[in-house]
């Protein structure tokens, strides 16, 4: 079972963990999820790094601890994406040596490097893990019963972009 499915149902395990922890906020109608809270949870460190445009994360190891660096110059939209899209390949990836998709000087096994240009099986998953967790399904469809039909108002609540909305909206069949 890889693939979607796999994802979604990983991405879902984090986020309820998180909702058990957080319970307060959803109840208050807040939807917005924390990735970085989520890595810390992971003790996985979260640094940002002045990267060139092409690189929105890297993931490493090194002295058996786990650092996430995050393209600081991006928008804070795309931030959050790329923590959570690096969480989906340490939940989903853990049983491989981290991935290593760039050219670069580091070794392979050191540093898995995240590129806009790059497309694999792989890269399809963690971005399904990360639209999960960033715009759960069961949330999406709660707000848009509740008649919250806005792509740029169901953005804000998930404090995600316009762009990556309209996708999740797609994929979901809403659009």
């Amino acid at each position: 079972m890889r693939g979607k499915a796999f994802a979604v149902k990983q991405a879902r395990k984090v986020l309820n963990q998180y909702r058990s922890a957080h319970k307060d906020n959803f109840n208050l109608g807040d939807y917005r999820i924390d990735p970085q809270e989520i890595a810390d949870s992971l003790n996985i460190s979260v640094v940002p790094h002045n990267f060139s445009d092409n690189i929105s994360g890297v993931f490493f190891r090194k002295n058996g601890k786990l650092y996430l660096g995050v393209n600081s110059s991006q928008h804070e939209h795309r931030q959050r994406f790329t923590i959570a899209h690096e969480i989906g390949h340490y939940i989903l990836h853990s049983q491989e040596t981290l991935h290593y998709d760039t050219h670069h000087d580091t070794h392979p096994s050191e540093v898995s490097f995240r590129a806009d240009n790059i497309s694999s099986f792989e890269e399809t998953e963690a971005n399904h893990f990360a639209a999960e967790l960033l715009m759960p399904e069961d949330s999406v469809q709660e707000l848009i019963e509740s008649g919250v039909t806005s792509i740029q108002e169901l953005a804000e609540k998930f404090d995600v972009s316009k762009d990556a909305m309209q996708y999740r909206l797609v994929n979901l069949g809403y659009l």
